[in-house]
């Protein structure tokens, strides 16, 4: 049997699998050196109580976290091609102190193949944003790639005082958001400004129920994205926001909102399969008859094919939602408006205005 000096220099050594070599040493099975970070093969090792930005500012482009806190005072900011990762759940990044956000990806600047994931963020009310995705500029691109091609992946984020997620900047595209939990956004969930991007099986609820604020905030800047079996539940104002054109929701759903499940405000969007249940939810300070599964404020070119809105009269209650489909009437007419479907709406299935 090897002994533990050589154990050592076997990890890093290479020749296994980097991902699972780290999180096993996270656990201690191989004994890292007890110092705040230790080499394993490409991955940077940043124990529990580490600094994190330490590691990245001395170069770390791979950085292995184990099951454990840290804390942090300011903004994480990975460089280029960086990758910080945790072992899930049990990996928890917390803000002590006030910041604008806990992860900063670009700071409005060119930066590219980021990735972020298995991990913990908890805002305590204190961060601003939990992770800030704001690029702009392509110069430095891995192949002269276009677009800034980040991963954000099965990540945990509470209470962050205003927005979950944000991505803004001209070159904050191509980036995937998949697994994603926001709890307790003081604004948005995901506040979405930049085009061409993915989320997929991604989720959010909402603190507050005064100004602006809804899971998923679709801005202006916003257009030709793909949104994919994503949800907005518990929302202390809209399920969904879309003031934006030429997006994509397939298998998307509003659950239990104090205003409309989909406040679809700006025209050319498609939605297939897409569900609001139970708006006007007293439980978010809703009020009866108030509030539509879906309303859309411009038809003339959105289509909503097979998409359903129904209140499920939640605590044996009497229903909540008002209409299942507040549309403009030349959707319906233009068959735009198709199999849709729902129950137990205060004033009926559809309105036609």
């Amino acid at each position: 049997m090897p002994g533990r000096r050589s154990r050592r220099a076997m990890i890093r050594g290479g020749g296994l699998a980097v991902a699972g070599l780290a999180g096993v040493t996270g656990a201690g099975m191989f004994d890292p050196e007890p110092a705040s970070a230790a080499a394993v093969g490409p991955w940077e090792y940043v124990a529990p109580g580490g600094s994190i930005q330490a590691a990245i500012s001395a170069g770390a482009t791979a950085v292995q976290l184990g099951a454990g806190r840290y804390t942090i005072a300011a903004p994480i900011v990975p460089t280029r091609g960086c990758t910080i990762r945790g072992v899930g759940r049990l990996t928890e990044i917390v803000a002590q102190s006030t910041m604008t956000a806990m992860i900063e990806i670009g700071q409005g600047r060119a930066t590219d193949g980021v990735y972020v994931g298995d991990l913990v963020l908890d805002c305590q009310q204190r961060a601003t944003t939990g992770i800030d995705v704001h690029i702009v500029g392509t110069e430095g691109n891995y192949k002269g790639e276009p677009d800034s091609m980040c991963r954000l992946d099965n990540i945990w984020l509470y209470n962050p005082v205003r927005d979950g997620v944000a991505y803004r900047g001209t070159d904050t595209q191509a980036t995937v958001t998949s697994r994603l939990r926001v709890r307790g956004a003081g604004q948005y969930g995901f506040m979405i400004d930049a085009p061409d991007n993915w989320w997929h099986a991604c989720e959010a609820t909402t603190r507050d129920s005064t100004g602006a604020n809804a899971g998923f905030y679709v801005g202006a800047n916003a257009a030709n994205n793909f949104f994919q079996v994503c949800k907005s539940w518990y929302t202390r104002g809209y399920g969904w926001h879309v003031r934006a054109n030429r997006n994509k929701f397939v298998g998307c759903e509003s659950q239990d909102t104090r205003l409309h499940g989909w406040y679809v405000e700006w025209d050319r969007n498609t939605f297939v399969g897409c569900v609001a249940d139970t708006a006007a939810m007293y439980d978010v300070q809703g009020t009866a008859d108030t509030a539509d599964g879906f309303y859309v404020a411009d038809g003339a070119a959105t289509s909503m094919v097979g998409c359903q809105a129904f209140d499920r009269r939640p605590g044996g209650r009497v229903a909540q939602q008002r209409y299942g489909f507040n549309v403009p009437a030349s959707m319906v007419s233009g068959g735009r408006l198709v199999a849709a479907t729902g129950w137990d709406n205060t004033g009926g299935l559809i309105r036609q205005r």
